[in-house]
């Protein structure tokens, strides 16, 4: 797992001095292994914040042109590249000479270095996101594409890591060092282990009143209790399909997710944030209510990824009285998550038995982020932890 010192921030205060070293030792000898720390800014060293203030063709090369870059304090240089998305104005990602990248995302990593590409000198490198390792972060459907970073509000010259708060040390924790630990599967978790080790005071969530009646008619039955414990079922409506806010896409690529849209993204947020996976159906494609029951002999299910899957009578399923619409505690079904007209949700927010889950994810070798979560044993009163964020 990996976690973000600075997410773990949100939950208590780190001493400035924190020794790094330290607090992976105390964390390695009292709770869970901590197999490295990484310095994430690192990898964008002599990468800065630049802004392109005129585009001109290359006098020899059809497909490259001649950028006058903005790169801070005042300098301005000439830097060849090939990107078919270079505009007067934009922001971009500038590579000084010194800084290390990959050509075109692929290949090892080059150090790059004061050049003369077809006869122009070049000081340093214009990147795609590919070419910096933010492909899954600032995904794009073409080659050639130059990283457009004009929505970002720091000045020219920011160091890259400051701009896109990226400025963040990244702990990599064993997950098999707390298979007995479904506290710890969260930041939170993580953060509350890091307050007892230190003797720090928490930052607690707040508190969502939800004790309000229930005019929507909307309901959740539970036919398997032993199964499912516990699950709310809670009605969102005037929602759309967009991107997530970039702060929220941030924090899921740091902890090695890949952010989709702001809808799947908050579940995954909150996942990492607390540790309780939870799910959000289409309201629309839900006929009538909300059953958890055992699958049926025959019955089938689409899942996200697009599986078609033989469902055994074993198997926990979320249900709606048209059929199944997800495999409980591992994965929603293709026709009834989050589409790209989703304008109304259920959030699926429940405590599943942890064999029973581990049973049908090995099963159909499907094992996910939710499931590596349920199989452990969560705490059932987590649920309301996380439809408090």
């Amino acid at each position: 797992m990996k976690v973000s010192l600075n997410w773990i921030k949100d939950y208590i205060d780190l001493p400035a001095d924190m020794d790094l070293k330290r607090l992976a030792y105390d964390l390695t000898m009292s709770t869970v292994e901590v197999e490295d720390t990484i310095d994430l800014a690192k990898q964008f060293d002599n990468m800065v914040l630049g802004q392109i203030k005129e585009v001109v063709q290359h006098p020899n090369a059809d497909k490259l042109k001649v950028c006058k870059t903005d790169i801070g304090g005042g300098e301005i240089k000439e830097i060849v590249c090939g990107g078919v998305n270079l505009r007067d104005g934009m922001k971009v990602a500038v590579a000084l000479p010194g800084a290390v990248c990959r050509w075109h995302g692929e290949g090892e990593p080059v150090e790059i270095k004061k050049s003369k590409l077809r006869g122009v000198e070049s000081y340093g490198m214009i990147c795609a996101a590919s070419e910096i390792g933010l492909s899954d972060l600032f995904p794009t459907k073409e080659e050639a594409v130059i990283l457009d970073l004009s929505d970002f509000d720091a000045p020219v010259g920011t160091p890259l890591a400051d701009a896109l708060d990226l400025n963040d040390i990244i702990l990599e924790i064993d997950n098999k060092s707390m298979t007995n630990r479904p506290d710890l599967w969260g930041h939170y978790g993580i953060a509350r282990e890091i307050a007892a080790l230190y003797h720090l005071p928490m930052h607690q969530f707040p508190h969502f009143d939800r004790n309000v009646p229930n005019t929507s008619g909307f309901h959740v039955t539970v036919e398997d209790p032993e199964r499912c414990p516990r699950l709310t079922g809670t009605q969102i409506e005037g929602v759309y399909v967009k991107p997530a806010p970039y702060q929220m896409q941030c924090r899921l690529w740091k902890a090695g997710m890949r952010p989709i849209n702001a809808l799947v993204d908050i579940t995954n947020y909150v996942m990492l944030a607390t540790g309780q996976p939870s799910h959000a159906y289409d309201s629309d494609h839900i006929a009538g209510h909300i059953i958890v029951r055992r699958a049926k002999a025959g019955e089938m299910l689409t899942l996200l990824n697009g599986r078609e899957l033989p469902l055994s009578t074993d198997d926990l399923t979320i249900a709606d009285d048209a059929g199944i619409v997800g495999l409980a505690g591992v994965m929603g079904g293709a026709k009834d998550s989050i589409l790209p007209t989703t304008s109304k949700v259920i959030l699926e927010i429940a405590n599943f038995q942890a064999a029973g889950i581990r049973r049908t994810a090995l099963r159909y070798d499907n094992r996910t982020e939710a499931s590596a979560r349920y199989e452990k044993a969560i705490d059932p009163e987590r649920c309301d932890q996380a439809l408090d964020l």
